[in-house]
C-alpha cells in the first residue's frame, strides 16, 4: 500500500463536498474571535491537508500559512488557493517537529492529524506546538474519539461510487490503533486507474490528551464534543483549546 494522502489528495475535497466542513469553518473561526484571535494575528494550520480550512481562516482575515506532511495534498492546496484568488503560503514539514520563522499567535491541527501521532510522539508534538506560539497564544485541535475509533471505524468497511471516483475502504482493528486500507478508482479520462494507500490512526484518550498538554506547558485548557457540543460518552469528537502558559 502506498503513503497516506497520496491517490487521496486529487478526489479529497470532492469527497466531503456533503459534510458540515462549510460549518466547521465557521465554527473555528467564530471559536477563534471569541478566544481573542483578531483579524490580522498570525497563525498556522497544521496538516492543512488540501487545505480548506486554512483557505477559511485566510478569507477571514488571518495572517495563516499551511503546513502537512503530504506533498501531493500541498500542491492540491496551492492550487485550490490561487483559483481562489487567495495567497497563502504551504510548507512540508511534520508536526511532530513543527518549526516556524516566526511566533504565531495561533496553531490549528483540524480533522484527526493528532489521531496519526504515536503517543510516544504526542508530549514532543505538543512541546513543539508550545514553541511555535506568542506569550498567550491559543492552540485548537480535535481527535477522534476513542469511541469512533472502536465502534464507528473499528473492523468496519465503508465505501462509495459517484461518477468521477469510486473507493473501498477496510478497516482492521488493533491494539490502540486502526488500521485503514483505501482502493480508489479515479477518473482519467474515459477509464478509471486503481490507486491504493494505507492510513494507520491511534486512539488517544482524553486524559492521556489533558495530561500531555500540562505537561508541555499549556494553560487554561478547555475540551467539548464537535463544534462546541457537550462532550457525552458516544460523542465522535473531542475538540481540545488550550493557551500558551
Amino acid at each position: 500500500m502506498a503513503k497516506a494522502y497520496g491517490a487521496l489528495s486529487k478526489v479529497y475535497e470532492y469527497l466531503i463536498l456533503d459534510s458540515d466542513y462549510n460549518l466547521w469553518a465557521e465554527y473555528i473561526v467564530s471559536h477563534l474571535n471569541a478566544l481573542g484571535v483578531k483579524r490580522g494575528d498570525s497563525g498556522i494550520d497544521c496538516a492543512c491537508g488540501s487545505g480548506f480550512f486554512t483557505r477559511a481562516l485566510k478569507s477571514a482575515g488571518y495572517d495563516v500559512l499551511g503546513v502537512d506532511l503530504s506533498l501531493e495534498m500541498l500542491t492540491e492546496a496551492k492550487n485550490l488557493s490561487q483559483k481562489q484568488g487567495l495567497n497563502i503560503q504551504f510548507l512540508q514539514m511534520n508536526i511532530v517537529n513543527l518549526k516556524s520563522f516566526k511566533k504565531v499567535d495561533f496553531l490549528t491541527v483540524i480533522n484527526d492529524a493528532i489521531n496519526y501521532i504515536e503517543p510516544k510522539d504526542i508530549l514532543k508534538t505538543f512541546k513543539s506546538f508550545y514553541s511555535n506560539l506568542n506569550s498567550q497564544g491559543v492552540l485548537v485541535f480535535d481527535i477522534s474519539s476513542e469511541y469512533k475509533i472502536k465502534n464507528i471505524l473499528g473492523n468496519n468497511l465503508f465505501g462509495e461510487d459517484t461518477e468521477d471516483c469510486s473507493y473501498m475502504w477496510f478497516n482492521s482493528q488493533g491494539d490502540g490503533f486502526v488500521d485503514m486500507d483505501i482502493v480508489l478508482f479515479l477518473k482519467e479520462g474515459d477509464k478509471y486507474v486503481k490507486k491504493e494507500e494505507s492510513h494507520r490512526q491511534f486512539s488517544h484518550s482524553l486524559d492521556f490528551i489533558l495530561e500531555n498538554l500540562e505537561k508541555a506547558g499549556f494553560k487554561d485548557v478547555s475540551y467539548t464534543a464537535h463544534l462546541g457540543k457537550e462532550l457525552k460518552s458516544d460523542s465522535e469528537r473531542i475538540v481540545f483549546t488550550a493557551r500558551k502558559g
